[in-house]
C-alpha cells in the first residue's frame, strides 16, 4: 500500500547536524508500513528524493516491469542505490541528511521540500527557482494541451 501522497512545499532549514524538520501534513500521509522511514536517493536534477518505504519498493517493483530483471535493471538500481540511505524520522520529527547528498544537492540554510505525488524532493531553493525559470516556456508548452 502507497502512501496517501504528497504535495505542496515547505521552505525549511538545514541544521548543523544535517537534519531538516518533515512538517507534520507530510508524516500524517504515511503509511504505517513506511514507519516514518524514508530511502533517500540523488535526484536527476541536483536535489535529493526521498521516498517513503513502501513507496520505494512500489518504485523498484516498476522499474523492474519496464526494464526488466537483466543487465539493465542492475546498472539502474546499482546507479541508484550506490549512494541512498535509509533514514528514519526521529521523535522530534527530523529527518537527517547524509553528507554526501547534502553536497550533491547543494544544500545549506533553507531548503524547500517538495511533494511530488509518492516522494519528496527536497531542493536548495535557488537552484529550485533557476529550475523553475529555465523550464517555464517548457511548461507553458506541455500545460496549453493539458485540462487543468
Amino acid at each position: 500500500m502507497m502512501s496517501r501522497g504528497f504535495w505542496g512545499s515547505y521552505t525549511n532549514s538545514l541544521d548543523s547536524k544535517g537534519r531538516i524538520n518533515v512538517p507534520s501534513k507530510i508524516r500524517k500521509n504515511l503509511d504505517r508500513e513506511d514507519d516514518e522511514t524514508f530511502v533517500l536517493i540523488r535526484g536527476t536534477d541536483p536535489c535529493i528524493i526521498a521516498y517513503p518505504r513502501g513507496a520505494w519498493k512500489d518504485t523498484v517493483q516498476r522499474i523492474k516491469e519496464k526494464i526488466g530483471n537483466g543487465r539493465d535493471f542492475r546498472i539502474v538500481t546499482r546507479r541508484l542505490m550506490y549512494q541512498a540511505s535509509e533514514q528514519k524520522v526521529d521523535k522530534q520529527g527530523r529527518l537527517n541528511l547524509p553528507a554526501h547528498l547534502i553536497q550533491y544537492a547543494k544544500l545549506n540554510g533553507n531548503v524547500t521540500l517538495y511533494g511530488f505525488e509518492d516522494r519528496l524532493e527536497i531542493w536548495n531553493p535557488e537552484l529550485y527557482e533557476k529550475f523553475v525559470g529555465d523550464t517555464e516556456s517548457d511548461y507553458q508548452e506541455l500545460a496549453k494541451d493539458l485540462d487543468f
